[in-house]
Formats: C-alpha cells, structure tokens, sequence
C-alpha cells in the first residue's frame, strides 16, 4: 500500500512537471548529480551511522545488535538525505528546478536496488567472500553507492522544468 502511494506521488509530481516547459537536459550536470550525490551519500552514511551509534549508547544501550540497527537506520536516512540535496541542489543551478519529493523518492528506490544488488552479491551479511579479488570489491562498492544517486537523478530530471 505505501509503495502504491509513493508510485501516485511520483506519478503526480512528473505529471505537475510536464505542464511547464522543460529546460533542455545537460550531460555534465546530470553527471555532476550522480557523481557527487554518490560521495554525498556516503559521507551522509558515516555520519548518520556514527550519530545514530553516539546516540542509542547514550540513552543506555549495550545490545550490540540494537546499535548496529539504529546505526544503519540513522545512517540509511542520512545518506539518503544527502544524496537527495546534492542531487537536488546541482540539478536546481540556474535557470531549471525540480521536485525534491520525486528526487528523494528516486534516491529510495536506488538505495532499495543497491541493498537488493549488495545482498545479491554478498550475501546476507554484506561482506564480500573471501576469494573476492580487489578490483571486484572496489567495482561492486562503486556500484552500489551510484544506484541511490542514479534513482535521484532520474528522480530530478523527470520532474525538471524552468522556474
């Protein structure tokens, strides 16, 4: 049922969009939106996970599951927070806008692929196998942090119009 309701939203904000003009689609700042709105989104992850880590040890905590689960929360919403601004704020520079609600639903709907694809590829645990080579860890890292940025891109951009 939320996810009916979040496909409606999106199908509303695109459809808002498309009855103003649309800017004409630039490469470099689409790529800008994915590339810095990936390294947004990690940093935001380290810092909600060490926030949301702090914070349940500070209210009394010593489960160490239950720290480990507000930390990946706290910085699963920080992440997504970033990436979403980042992507939303490149996307905004001169004479274009979007929908940060579309943007940000997009960045859920690339985080949701990415943890679908890491589980895929790492199992459940999300560590990589022992035989995993460098180059294999390093390519599935990046793709996994991109596909948050990527659903955030084509969030703005479906929604893009001139101010």
């Amino acid at each position: 049922m939320r996810a009916a309701c979040l496909g409606l939203m999106l199908v509303a904000a695109v459809a808002e969009a498309q009855q103003q003009p649309t800017p004409r689609l630039e490469p470099a700042r689409v790529a800008g939106q994915v590339v810095v709105g990936a390294y947004a989104g990690i940093g935001g992850f380290i810092v909600g996970r060490y926030v949301g880590e702090e914070l349940v040890q500070r209210l009394g905590s010593e489960h160490e599951p239950t720290i480990r689960r507000v930390g990946f929360a706290a910085g699963t919403i920080g992440g997504g927070l970033a990436t979403a601004g980042v992507v939303y704020g490149i996307g905004s520079l001169g004479d274009q806008s979007g929908d940060f609600d579309a943007t940000a639903l997009g960045a859920g709907v690339g985080f949701a692929a990415s943890m679908a694809l890491a589980r895929l590829l790492l199992g459940p645990e999300l560590d990589p196998p022992s035989g995993m080579r460098t180059t294999a860890r390093w390519a599935t890292a990046n793709l996994i942090a991109l596909l948050p940025a990527i659903g955030a891109s084509v969030g703005f951009n479906a929604t893009r119009r001139a101010p």
